[in-house]
């Protein structure tokens, strides 16, 4: 929101009540002098108190026009400070904001005196801009006044002007001091091809959006972020989590690399091996190349649902609505290619709704690069932290609300670098994934259970902004001559308005803090 609050500087008339007190003081003296003539006594007195009659009467005139100009340099700066915070939010344009606010000065400030803007100022820090704008005119009645006041004292005549002045200022603030709370959930891609500084920009964009849209009073309304980290899966960060969701390690004669069940080699392996929501821990599956390798179901991460419910939010509290695991080497404490380090949990695991502002940001600056890109497993999980159906899952302080509910927005910013490449089969990555998924070494010889990668994301996205009221942005970054990528992006998007292609690091900032304007709205507030 943009809150507007004013002050007036007041009403500078300090030269004209010194005019005003030397013309009835001189009007004292002069009454005194006459009191014991009597001649022409009723004359006299009638001048003299017409002079402080006139002094009053033209005083509260006067005075009456400076508050009405005042009133108006109010309304102007009033209408200038949302004009030129409206360009601020559209265009994050600061140089037009200030271009554009003038503008709307100059066309509404009061007619026939002197009017000006004072000064225009910006408070980035705050998210805030500010201007000034004042008015000088003449005041006939008291320049008369303390005209006759000097002549009497023979002093020269005197002119006297009222200097009126107003402030006004459009501070950007998000859901506590907004009119409704915010959900935001943030999928960030965390893959090997954020190299060469590109992890850095994204880290000072996604920071940048917190700042706005964190507000620090959530005593009314509040303002939550929820953080989900991608590259060839999701690391929940927590082994009861991944239980939880994908169902308990199947016990029996898949325990170890040397069971007999590893002796199986097809693609589709039976419920011995694996199934969704009770898996063996360990599966020897073929690759492509008719090799063999076998390895563990990852404690901390998961892949893609799969079967009637892969593409909905409906709650995994089923066998046939669990995720599915992920097996991605020999290790259970590994997360396939995506970088884990479980002596700090923090590092690349999902965050589930929260306000704190400096854990968020310290999970966005712990974020490490390495991996293939599984889009559609950074939109579920996206979705999934701003779902109702999933809020069990989470502490109270972090569980999303129902869908729809009144003063409540809910936002899904939707965040990568390149093409979607990465699907998988029965938890390990398909054969049908691409080059960029580490090559047949990796791969299980089947077909991805959910199709390729870009069109599952597509398919959540369809779903996410289905009756949900969820708004979706999304964000590509460095994406020239990838129509694959763009078209995901812009077709995972509420509308074409909000996809952002960013060239570069500076874009990227810009573009994060574009959606975080647009979050906001513009109120007006005394």
């Amino acid at each position: 929101m943009f809150e507007y609050n004013w002050r007036s500087n007041g009403i500078e008339a300090g030269d004209a009540r010194r005019a005003i007190a030397g013309s009835l003081g001189e009007v004292r003296k002069r009454t005194a002098s006459f009191r014991r003539d009597e001649k022409g006594t009723v004359a006299i007195l009638f001048g003299l108190t017409g002079v402080v009659v006139m002094a009053l009467v033209g005083g509260a005139v006067d005075y009456g026009r400076a508050v009405t100009a005042r009133d108006q340099i109010q309304n102007a700066v009033d209408s200038a400070i949302l004009a030129g915070a409206r360009a601020w939010q559209t265009e994050g344009d600061l140089a037009l904001a200030e271009s554009v606010a003038r503008q709307f000065y100059d066309r509404n400030k009061p007619h026939g005196m002197n009017s000006t803007v004072a000064a225009f100022t910006v408070d980035q820090g705050r998210n805030a801009l500010t201007i000034q704008g004042s008015a000088s005119f003449y005041a006939p009645f008291l320049s008369a006044a303390a005209s006759i006041g000097n002549t009497m004292r023979g002093l020269p005549s005197e002119s006297v002007e009222y200097t009126v002045s107003a402030k006004a200022e459009a501070l950007l603030a998000a859901g506590g001091n907004g009119d409704s709370s915010l959900e935001i959930a943030m999928m960030l891609d965390v893959t090997g091809s954020m190299s060469n500084g590109k992890i850095d920009d994204l880290k000072a964009a996604a920071k940048d959006l917190i700042d706005i849209v964190v507000w620090e009073n959530q005593s009314e309304h509040t303002s939550k972020v929820a953080l989900v980290p991608f590259a060839d899966a999701v690391n929940l960060g927590s082994p009861s989590l991944v239980n939880e969701v994908r169902g308990n390690l199947k016990t029996g004669s898949c325990t170890s690399s040397g069971s007999p069940c590893t002796t199986f080699t097809t693609g589709s392996p039976s419920t011995t091996q694996w199934t969704t929501g009770a898996p063996a821990r360990y599966y020897r599956f073929e690759r492509p190349d008719s090799s063999f390798n076998t390895w563990q179901a990852s404690s901390y991460c998961v892949t893609e649902r799969i079967g009637a419910n892969r593409f909905t939010d409906v709650a995994p509290s089923t066998a046939a609505n669990k995720v599915a695991p992920l097996y991605g080497s020999s290790s259970a404490s590994s997360c396939g290619y995506m970088t884990i380090n479980t002596g700090d949990l923090e590092i690349n695991t999902v965050q589930p709704l929260s306000s704190d502002k400096v854990m968020l940001k310290r999970r966005i600056d712990k974020m490490q690069i390495a991996g293939s890109t599984a889009g559609q497993m950074g939109t579920a999980w996206a979705w999934y932290m701003l779902s109702p159906n999933w809020a069990h899952l989470w502490p109270q302080a972090s569980q999303p609300v129902a869908y729809n509910t009144e003063t409540v927005k809910k936002i899904a910013i939707l965040m990568t670098d390149g093409e979607y490449n990465t699907g998988h089969c029965n938890g390990i990555v398909a054969k049908d994934s691409g080059s960029g998924s580490g090559g047949n070494s990796t791969k299980i010889n089947c077909n991805s259970n959910n199709g390729s990668s870009n069109s599952q994301a597509q398919a959540l996205c369809t779903a996410m902004k289905s009756g949900t009221g969820i708004t979706v942005y999304t964000v590509g970054f460095a994406l020239a001559g990838n129509e694959t990528a763009i078209n995901t992006l812009r077709n995972c998007a509420s509308d074409t308005s909000k996809f952002y292609n960013a060239t570069d690091g500076a874009a990227l900032r810009q573009a994060f803090r574009d959606i975080a304007l647009q979050v906001a709205k513009l109120r007006l507030s005394q």
